[in-house]
């Protein structure tokens, strides 16, 4: 007999395949899933009623959490003007630099079944925010990370995993 595969077969091999990496996938845990670099792609608003509003559609910003329970987060707003004289910069030069300045690091825990990231942070850019603890609800796909921050109207920053 010929070791041949038929088309059917074929179909078969390829089905399963497919069945078996998305239920590797959904089994994974999001600890495990959230592991890697994102990009800020853009800042939405919601309000109450559920109306969305992109406030931002070219931020910058990164974060990214390690396997080991570490994350890190610098977001700038790229409108930011440079001080006309680095080497003798004012109090607006320097109000100017830290105007939307978001940066913190520290160790992470994320709670699956509240869909919640625990964020224990070890220094932060915002002095008042060192040591503290901030709770974020998450949505995590295969290429996005939303990190959703309370109030009203909500805040939902919108990061795309980079490659390895």
């Amino acid at each position: 007999m010929k070791n041949s595969l038929t088309r059917r077969g074929a179909l078969a091999l390829t089905g399963t395949a497919v069945l078996a990496a998305t239920s590797a996938t959904a089994a994974t845990p999001a600890r495990e899933r959230i592991v890697g670099l994102y990009k800020l792609a853009k800042v939405i608003r919601r309000t109450a009623d559920g109306q969305e509003t992109v406030t931002n559609a070219n931020p910058t910003g990164r974060i990214s959490y390690d396997k080991s329970g570490r994350v890190w987060v610098l977001l700038a707003p790229p409108e930011r003007k440079s001080a006309k004289d680095q080497r003798n910069m004012t109090l607006e030069d320097y109000q100017e630099m830290a105007r939307g300045l978001m940066g913190y690091f520290g160790t992470y825990e994320v709670d699956e079944a509240k869909k919640k990231l625990i964020i224990h942070l070890e220094a932060a850019a915002n002095p008042a925010l060192t040591g503290t603890t901030i709770e974020r609800e998450y949505v995590l796909t295969d290429t996005t990370l939303t990190m959703i921050v309370p109030g009203n109207p909500a805040t939902l920053n919108v990061f795309e995993r980079l490659p390895d």
